[in-house]
């Protein structure tokens, strides 16, 4: 059945609707374990389970019914009372949920059920049976399943008229209303109409343009007012369509949040920690191709607040602190960016064992640690390779995280910054741009051509005398409040356009920009203004050229390059080590 072609609709429905049940299963396993007694809980994951059950034996699956009626088993005696929760019942529900999300992963990629779970559901049936059974509580009557409406998936986004993600319906009636003003829309769908937002936007800045011009000329006359104003309206239609268009693509953080409790749950198990972790702003929402693609950078960034941040309970209570230690994840909007936070109370880092750990690992002299501030000093763990793991675990000491993390941001044109004191905790924090596709750019000026610099890696523009821009082994530099400033010349990468170009004799213009932990500054010889842009690519004949993210189409109609931030670390990077 899984394989027919006539079964091909029925089957991802399944497979979507099952995917989502899970998402939700994985918040309440972890929010049952604080709260065993919540009927309601135990009701609602029962459901869930029920539900799987019914739709996977309706597809002709074995095995996966077959879990899942194991794991329905024991929830269906904890909610009549007949049982109590314990961490042994807790570990054995979660591990059917393990096995049936694997499951699904092979029914999905291969379309067959080939994988052993005999020895869970022998397990589970074990683990039942060894359990005796208490004072039976008053009996909960058996509970109408109800189906769990689908969610955001890979290639879909959920569109609801009211503004908010559907739930479980106390009736029939308002189930059909949810449905009703409901619908799944494909990804690809969204992005043609991300790229006719971003034309029109084009369009929008060359009538501006056109405007402003024509005011100049025809300033007074009732047909240039008829033309203000049919502009202003057009930019602010212009806007709400861009609005209403990303807000299409927004998907609440809260969906890669939600995944984190279980991680930190292993982990504690695994360590023999305690750590309560806190959540803030889950209902911050930002593009879907974030989200798929700050997951991994996170949960590096749990595991290492829990693995090298909180310390053992024993330890922490020598210290005069609570005995479990404390991980809070936030999310807010701040602009145009996201800003993620990830703050620990635990040890924090010692800059002095960071600068010994790499000098020993080569990766730094003994006399350029001295020169390093405490910042600089902080960014040596996104060294490939860097770890202060004393041993080699499962977890920590292979060198493998920090780089990722700095990687993954790098490729999404963010920042990161740590802070950090000794005995009291980290703090990483995170800034993202909301969308890749349309942003705010800094419009600048360089040896006679017109650049983009992307707004959300600028941190400040400077003037400096052009005297107290220094060199350092061939390489420019200027102190910017005790601390080293690379500077990167555009020379190489633009031509000029043969109209020559002019720039302030006395002082020097200077973007500082900075991409993941890193700080660097743009030389520039005029600020022209900022506005939003639309990033197009360079096309297949001119491909990709290293420094550059891309272009836009200004007012006039001309084509000017954006700069890509990262790109250009890169290039000054690899000019540092040779």
């Amino acid at each position: 059945m899984l394989v027919d072609p006539e079964m091909k609709e029925i089957v991802d429905s399944f497979l979507l609707e099952t995917k989502e049940i899970l998402e939700k299963l994985d918040v309440d396993l972890m929010e049952l374990e604080k709260r065993p007694d919540d009927l309601d809980l135990l009701n609602q994951i029962f459901r869930s389970f029920h539900t799987i059950k019914g739709t996977s034996g309706f597809l002709g699956l074995e095995k996966l019914p077959e879990v899942t009626h194991k794991c329905e088993d024991i929830l269906n005696k904890l909610r009549k009372g007949e049982i109590k929760l314990d961490s042994s019942l807790m570990d054995g529900i979660i591990l059917g949920y393990d096995t049936i999300k694997e499951l699904l992963n092979v029914i999905e990629n291969d379309k067959n059920e080939d994988i052993k779970v005999e020895g869970v559901t022998t397990q589970l049936v074990n683990l039942l049976e060894s359990i005796i059974p208490g004072n039976e509580q008053e009996k909960i009557p058996p509970v109408a399943v109800e189906s769990l409406p689908l969610n955001e998936t890979k290639n879909d986004i959920k569109i609801s008229d009211t503004g908010k993600d559907s739930t479980l319906s106390k009736s029939n009636s308002n189930e059909t209303k949810k449905t009703d003003n409901t619908i799944r829309v494909d990804v690809d769908r969204l992005d043609a109409l991300l790229n006719i937002a971003s034309e029109i936007v084009l369009g929008r800045n060359r009538l501006a343009q056109l405007n402003s011009q024509f005011a100049l000329e025809y300033e007074g006359t009732s047909f240039s007012k008829d033309l203000a104003d049919a502009t202003k309206q057009i930019d602010l239609m212009t806007t709400e369509l861009q609005l209403v268009v990303m807000k299409l693509r927004m998907i609440k953080i809260g969906k890669v949040f939600n995944r984190f409790p279980r991680v930190v749950r292993d982990m504690c198990k695994e360590l023999n920690k305690e750590v309560e972790l806190v959540i803030h702003g889950e209902d911050t929402e930002v593009d879907k191709n974030l989200i798929e693609e700050i997951n991994d950078p996170l949960v590096h960034l749990i595991r290492n607040s829990i693995d090298h941040g909180i310390e053992k309970p024993e330890l922490r209570l020598e210290k005069g602190k609570n005995r479990k230690g404390t991980v809070v994840i936030s999310a807010e909007h701040e602009g145009n960016n996201i800003v993620i936070k990830v703050v620990d109370d635990g040890k924090g880092i010692d800059p002095e064992i960071i600068k010994e750990k790499a000098i020993a690992k080569g990766f730094l002299s003994r006399e350029k640690a001295k020169e390093l501030t405490k910042q600089e000093t902080y960014n040596l763990i996104f060294h490939p390779g860097f770890s202060t793991a004393e041993v080699v675990t499962n977890v920590s000491g292979r060198g493998v995280g920090m780089d990722v993390v700095k990687t993954n941001v790098s490729k999404l044109r963010g920042t990161i910054t740590v802070d950090s004191e000794v005995g009291k905790g980290t703090t990483i924090l995170l800034r993202l741009p909301l969308t890749l596709a349309i942003i705010s750019g800094m419009i600048v000026k360089a040896y006679g051509q017109t650049l983009v610099i992307p707004l959300h890696s600028v941190i400040e523009v400077l003037r400096v005398s052009r005297d107290h821009v220094e060199t350092i082994r061939g390489k420019e530099v200027i102190n910017l409040r005790d601390s080293i400033l690379p500077i990167i010349s555009l020379e190489d990468l633009i031509t000029s356009n043969g109209n020559g170009h002019k720039h302030d004799e006395k002082w020097q213009y200077i973007v500082e920009v900075g991409i993941a932990e890193k700080r660097f500054g743009i030389k520039v010889d005029e600020l022209v203004g900022q506005q939003e842009v639309v990033i197009k690519n360079l096309g297949d004949y001119l491909g990709k050229i290293n420094g550059i993210a891309g272009s836009t189409i200004m007012g006039d109609g001309t084509v000017i390059i954006i700069l890509d931030i990262n790109e250009l670390f890169n290039k000054l990077e690899s000019q540092i080590d040779s």
